[in-house]
């Protein structure tokens, strides 16, 4: 089955089919739409295959996702034009159309994971199995279904929620786009439910690893109240918020970073006990991850894959210069971080090694994509308290500090740092400081655009911030920006199959 189907309509119908068959051998029906799917699960191995193929259906969105995370925000760039009217480079100087192919892949995928987690969970009652593994694989799936929605409301706002799996194809076109408040009380629900039972373990490691745990869906649904309040204007959610991101910490026992950051950044050290839930991925030909090379700068090898870099996601200088530097900025300790996060090239473009894989001559990397991992839990918690408590919260401040001493750090204390007039005049209240430590820690990991529309949730104030920055690489990337594209356009072909989702203003 492929991945990159065009409408949301033959996706839904391409998963149910594939749902719904062994060894490839369709069902002859009368409907050519309907399909009988209960005939097929059988035991708790084919209900644990479907999980796994909601699973498989993320890499089709993260391959994809720093586009539009990442190069659509303040944090990087690409020397890689594309072609079809410079497809990538319009990410960059926003003008991101609904034509845009990367747009279509990431929706439909999210869409395809939705499709196949509730089929899941429509249909584990009706296989034999224990209460146990029954709870555990509709946990699962509830917490695939809770993150693709997340997602699909952070970019395209109002969408459709998928609460039930589709039949066929009719159904499918008919379907209409929800109020962001009604998504966001619909993915609450699915993460409120696993968080506050015992479905899932507490923690996933070994052959466990790479599930959804009863820790990571307690982060997520902190990550979740911490975005709702911020950008639909609930400032109570931010205890919510508070609730769920230390229930976590307990529930993992999890304590201060264990590894150095160039360490954690690497395929020794990418399962460790800091990485709460991945996007798998593994170093063969049909499951790889492309981070290394993508990453790599355009026609380079060997810096962080053996193939041939394609350019993308580069590092900005307004990034790079955001890092502590004692010796050029006049901070009072230097950042560690940068020779990992972000490093400089030969033609003086700037790339991530935390991406890092060359064992493969073809680019076959082994690279886990980080979805949560505990500092970002941290500086949630650090946010949410300083929203919740104000400028001078002593919560906040420790949990920032938790990031910036990790190991091997030799950034100072927030306390010692504020002393520093470069450090204030740069970053005059905590709440800087908070996003200013996401920034650099977090940078090419897919949080940028987000942490964006929390600082900064009224459309007006988001294009204003946007057109504001200097970036000497950037050309007209920030100027051109638009109130109207916080938002990605609904991909065209769902809205010419179904023209009741409409589109989203100014596409």
């Amino acid at each position: 089955m492929k991945r990159n189907i065009i409408y949301l309509a033959m996706a839904v119908m391409s998963v149910a089919m594939f749902s719904s068959c062994k060894d490839n051998k369709f069902l002859d029906l009368k409907d050519p739409d309907a399909f009988e799917d209960t005939k097929f699960y059988r035991d708790s191995a084919d209900m644990q295959g479907l999980l796994s193929a909601g699973y498989a259906s993320l890499r089709g969105a993260y391959d994809k996702m720093f586009f539009v995370t990442e190069m659509k925000s303040d944090n990087a760039s690409t020397n890689d034009v594309g072609s079809s009217g410079g497809l990538y480079y319009n990410f960059v100087n926003h003008t991101v159309s609904s034509s845009n192919t990367i747009v279509a892949e990431i929706y439909n995928s999210f869409y395809f994971c939705i499709h196949r987690a509730n089929l899941v969970i429509e249909h584990v009652d009706d296989v034999k199995m224990s209460d146990e593994l029954r709870n555990r694989i509709r946990g699962e799936a509830m917490f695939l279904r809770a993150l693709s929605h997340f997602y699909l409301v952070r970019l395209w706002g109002p969408v459709t929620i998928m609460r039930h799996s589709m039949a066929n194809g009719k159904e499918a076109t008919t379907v209409t786009r929800s109020p962001q408040e009604e998504v966001y009380l619909f993915i609450i629900d699915d993460l409120k439910a696993i968080s506050d039972n015992e479905w899932l373990p507490k923690t996933c490691t070994g052959a466990e690893f790479g599930h959804a745990s009863r820790t990571a869906a307690c982060a997520l649904l902190g990550r979740v109240y911490l975005q709702y309040a911020a950008t639909l204007d609930h400032p109570a959610a931010y205890n919510d918020a508070i609730t769920y991101l230390e229930k976590a910490v307990t529930l993992s026992g999890y304590g201060d970073l264990g590894l150095a950051y160039s360490k954690l950044f690497t395929i020794s050290g990418q399962t460790d006990a800091e990485v709460i839930f991945p996007i798998m991925y593994i170093a063969n030909e049909a499951e790889h991850s492309n981070f290394a090379t993508y990453f790599q700068p355009s026609g380079a090898k060997d810096l962080t894959s053996a193939a041939v870099g394609r350019g993308w996601n580069l590092g900005q200088v307004n990034l790079y210069n955001e890092f502590e530097d004692k010796n050029t900025n006049g901070f009072p300790s230097t950042d560690r971080r940068v020779a990992t996060a972000m490093r400089k090239y030969t033609d003086g473009t700037y790339y991530t090694k935390k991406y890092v894989d060359l064992s493969s001559s073809a680019g076959y990397g082994g690279n886990l994509w980080f979805e949560i991992r505990f500092a970002d839990v941290y500086l949630m918690l650090a946010e949410a308290y300083e929203r919740v408590e104000g400028n001078s919260s002593a919560k906040a401040i420790a949990y920032l500090d938790k990031v910036r001493q990790r190991p091997n750090s030799t950034v100072f204390d927030y306390t010692t740092s504020i002393a520093n007039s470069a450090y204030s005049t740069a970053y005059p209240t905590l709440r800087d400081a908070i996003f200013h430590e996401r920034r650099v820690e977090l940078c090419f990991e897919n949080h940028r655009w987000f942490d964006l529309m929390r600082l900064y949730p009224k459309a007006a104030d988001f294009e204003q911030y946007m057109r504001s920055i200097d970036e000497p690489n950037a050309g007209g990337k920030y100027t051109n920006f638009r109130a109207y594209e916080v938002l990605l356009p609904i991909p065209y072909d769902e809205v010419f199959l179904n023209p009741g989702l409409g589109q989203n203003q100014g596409y």
